[in-house]
């Protein structure tokens, strides 16, 4: 669940490569190589038909139904799936072939279609067979699929509350102006108006148009179910136009034939389900297993929310252990010493600790203004946009952690700059650009409001979050008073003082979401799937705690937990070649890490379990954005370090 986090990469986001990847990311151009398409050159289908696209990835749109029970209003209109595809690198012929495995990002609200743009070539070496289990008859190699859920960028229709890019731009600098709860003293009720004000009124027209009512987590796992049996159909499609394209001196005898078209053959209303999900993508994944426990054939769900708190609308078990990741700081910068950490103090950890208190305080009491200088205008930096950094960094600490101590090294002598750099390039790009003719011509909430001259299509649209979470949440948030709203902030800002003032208003927009959905999940998170799940957590995840990890596995029979001891949100934070040999085992075979019971916890934990340590640690040398450094003393797999390190750089 990383929607704090997501809120700001939105910021970023007006302009997108084709609707898809951030302008800004310093990988863009490695990543997705330019290309000319546009998904509305595609005719939506009820089946795959897949065409080129992005360079070497494959994309579809499919053609799902708005309402999957057919009850509703909405009962003959239909949702367009944005999907795209890394092919396996063997032909769906291949015995090693091993199908396809779907990915979800998270948010709720976040693009599936963009996360495999920037990754999945790198998740594609991860869980495909390496080099050592290549000769492997059992060897496995897969299609990675990312698909853009309901209402979200590329999935049609979109949920947007704002009729072009530049309002919605305009919205995004005055709640910036607002800052975070508890950072003025009318901050809270500016944003209690304001976020409210976009919800009522969004609410109510998009569940006019019907997308509102059907964006639920229930509906997004149907749609998954759907993707394999299309996928399962498009193999067996495929088996057969491989095997009679072969040319007469390749031509297989009559019974290697039949093996072929028998184990491809499209297993009608009964394919096999294989996920990657990562924070809300947890909660997609246990309620896909929750729906559909004899299809799961491989399920990871990786930085674990607790999807009973969340499905009540409480977001309340999420930042337990999120303070303890500024303690990491300090220890790292201590261990990494004074050339690789600038607020390195003899004294040790403690101390470097109590300065960085003392830095974020004196910003508190006292911003800093800083005078016009070169093309720079002149600016002042404050304590909400200290949070709003802390709030980023400890998403991803071995990544972010160099960058935050230079901040705060830099404001420790009342120096401004790099704070008021990063809060510059988080702003949206594109305000100066005037609409295009195809915006009036379409008219205002249309697509073609949200692109901008770079060729970026549907703004990525941090509403499609509320359309997501309102959902699945309880209904009886929209009699909640201001002031019992105001207790609840209370309780989730005592939890947390780096974020909490931000988190606390994810739930704000509900109070006053009128939409309701058709299908909404009400179970208890608890089955017996066909193969057992793997669960994975950091030691120290600022906003989905380790102990959810345990507390979601014991509801799922012979389920599994992979620890990996670093800080960060979910596995790709990190840097271990462990946590990821036991990923690619666990697709390959279906074998869970570790023993049973071998996990050594706090929570009573009796089922399979392992403990993985990272390669590389914050302050230790480690540069995000040079060279992929040298493969671990005693590994042998480059090409799985380069991938888990690609990883790193690229997501979220």
């Amino acid at each position: 669940m990383y929607f704090d986090r997501l809120s700001s990469l939105f910021l970023q986001s007006s302009a997108w490569l084709e609707g898809q990847i951030p302008l800004s990311s310093p990988f863009t151009s490695a990543a997705v190589p330019s290309h000319d398409f546009l998904w509305d050159d595609i005719t939506p289908s009820k089946h795959f038909v897949w065409h080129p696209c992005f360079g070497d990835f494959e994309c579809a749109r499919l053609q799902v139904p708005m309402d999957w029970q057919g009850t509703s209003t909405e009962a003959n209109k239909t949702v367009d799936l944005g999907v795209v595809k890394v092919e396996a690198m063997v032909p769906v012929t291949d015995p090693k072939y091993g199908g396809a495995v779907v990915m979800n990002p998270g948010g709720p609200g976040g693009s599936g279609v963009g996360q495999v743009l920037r990754g999945g070539h790198h998740v594609r070496t991860i869980l495909s067979a390496g080099p050592a289990e290549a000769a492997d008859l059992d060897a496995r190699y897969f299609d990675i699929i990312g698909f853009d859920p309901r209402g979200i960028n590329n999935t049609q229709p979109i949920l947007t509350c704002f009729p072009n890019r530049i309002e919605a731009a305009i919205y995004s600098l005055e709640e910036e102006a607002h800052g975070y709860i508890g950072t003025s003293d009318t901050s809270f009720d500016n944003l209690w108006a304001s976020k409210r004000a976009v919800a009522e009124g969004c609410s109510k027209k998009t569940a006019e148009e019907g997308i509102a009512k059907h964006m639920s987590t229930a509906t997004v796992a149907r749609d998954i179910v759907e993707i394999f049996e299309r996928h399962g159909e498009w193999r067996e499609q495929e088996a057969t136009r491989l095997l009679s394209s072969m040319s007469p001196e390749n031509v297989l005898a009559e019974q290697d034939r039949d093996i072929i078209i028998s184990r491809t053959a499209w297993i009608k209303d009964a394919e096999k389900l294989q996920y990657w999900g990562f924070s809300y993508g947890s909660i997609l994944g246990a309620t896909l297993a929750t729906m559909y426990p004899e299809r799961i054939y491989r399920a990871l769900l990786d930085g674990i929310a607790d999807s009973h708190d969340y499905m009540a609308g409480g977001w309340s078990t999420n930042l337990q252990d999120t303070d303890v990741i500024m303690v990491k700081l300090a220890e790292h910068c201590w261990d990494g010493g004074k050339t690789n950490c600038p607020i390195w103090d003899e004294d040790g950890p403690a101390v470097i600790l109590t300065k960085v208190q003392e830095t974020i305080a004196g910003l508190q009491k006292d911003p800093i203004g800083m005078p016009a200088e070169g093309d720079r205008g002149p600016a002042v930096v404050t304590w909400n946009d200290l949070l709003r950094l802390i709030r980023d960094i400890v998403y991803e600490p071995i990544r972010e952690f160099p960058l935050t101590a230079r901040v705060l090294h830099d404001l420790s002598e009342r120096n401004g700059t790099s704070l008021a750099t990063w809060i510059r390039s988080q702003r949206p790009a594109g305000l100066g650009e005037p609409l295009s003719q195809q915006c009036e011509t379409d008219g205002p909430y249309s697509p073609a409001c949200f692109a901008t001259k770079e060729g970026g299509g549907p703004l990525l649209s941090w509403e499609a979050t509320y359309g997501i979470a309102c959902s699945d949440g309880p209904g009886d948030r929209l009699n909640q008073t201001k002031e019992e709203f105001k207790e609840y902030v209370d309780r989730i800002m005592a939890q947390s003082k780096l974020i909490g003032a931000g988190w606390a208003t994810i739930q704000l927009p509900c109070t006053v979401w009128h939409a309701r959905p058709h299908w909404r999940y009400e179970g208890d998170f608890r089955n017996q799937t066909a193969v057992p799940v793997l669960f994975a957590s950091t030691s120290i995840d600022p906003v989905t705690p380790l102990a959810n990890a345990f507390r979601m596995a014991e509801g799922f029979e012979g389920a599994g937990v992979l620890q990996q001891d670093s800080e960060g949100h979910s596995t790709y934070s990190g840097i271990s070649m462990c946590s990821m040999k036991a990923i690619r085992e666990y697709f390959q075979s279906g074998k869970l890490p570790g023993e049973t019971g071998g996990l050594e916890n706090d929570y009573e934990w009796k089922g399979h379990g392992a403990l993985c340590e990272v390669d590389r640690k914050p302050f230790d040398g480690y540069d995000a954005k040079g060279p992929v450094p040298e493969l671990p003393e005693g590994e042998t797999d480059a090409e799985m370090w380069e991938a888990l390190v690609g990883l790193n750089r690229v997501w979220p």
